[in-house]
């Protein structure tokens, strides 16, 4: 019985097929439905609904890509292409950004630890410059989506949100150490002085 099992949720998680969510323009006129990994200036990577597949196109052959979001990006020979509904900079570059903020937790122990060794003030600023200053790790980012994270658009956006966020989650928790024994020190001396 733990074998059927075994078996049956090995095959059912090994096996990912991908709905289609965006749409390639050929120039042909044909449309293709596929999940688009990756725009390269010589070819767009992608993977067809229904199947698990990587392909690619080359960018000559392609018009237009449409994203689920309803961002249309167009592709011209030779040119920038032009994207229409969407941020004037890369719209992966944006999405990595916005799903940063809201899937990126990673922050916490840095923020913590930051506090609690803010109560050695000054001492305390060593831990913030050295958190602050370092990127979040690649098994703390938390992103929700491999393939996205594959693309280096929304990689880099997701990577410089997230790390943004840290900063000022540490820089945050240094100051409300630093506050509370500033607080305190001035607490007590102003009851020293009462007595």
């Amino acid at each position: 019985m733990k074998r059927l099992i075994g078996f049956i949720l090995l095959m059912t998680t090994g096996i990912t097929v991908v709905t289609a969510q965006d749409i390639i323009s050929l120039k042909s006129g044909e449309e293709v439905r596929a999940r688009i990994i990756r725009l390269n200036p010589k070819d767009v990577t992608f993977i067809e609904e229904n199947s698990t597949d990587t392909v690619f196109l080359y960018r000559d052959d392609v018009s237009r890509l449409t994203y689920k979001s309803g961002i249309i990006i167009v592709l011209a020979e030779n040119e920038k292409p032009a994207i229409i509904g969407g941020p004037v900079d890369d719209s992966l570059f944006v999405q990595g950004q916005a799903d940063a903020t809201l899937y990126y937790k990673g922050y916490r122990p840095a923020a913590i630890g930051t506090m609690i060794t803010s109560i050695y003030f000054p001492f305390g600023l060593i831990p913030a410059i050295a958190c602050s200053s370092k990127p979040p790790a690649k098994e703390h980012l938390g992103y929700r989506d491999q393939q996205l994270m594959e693309n280096t658009s929304y990689s880099d956006g997701y990577t410089r949100k997230a790390h943004e966020i840290k900063k000022n989650k540490v820089w945050r928790g240094f100051a409300i150490g630093s506050g509370f024994i500033i607080g305190l020190v001035i607490l007590t001396s102003v009851a020293a002085t009462t007595l």
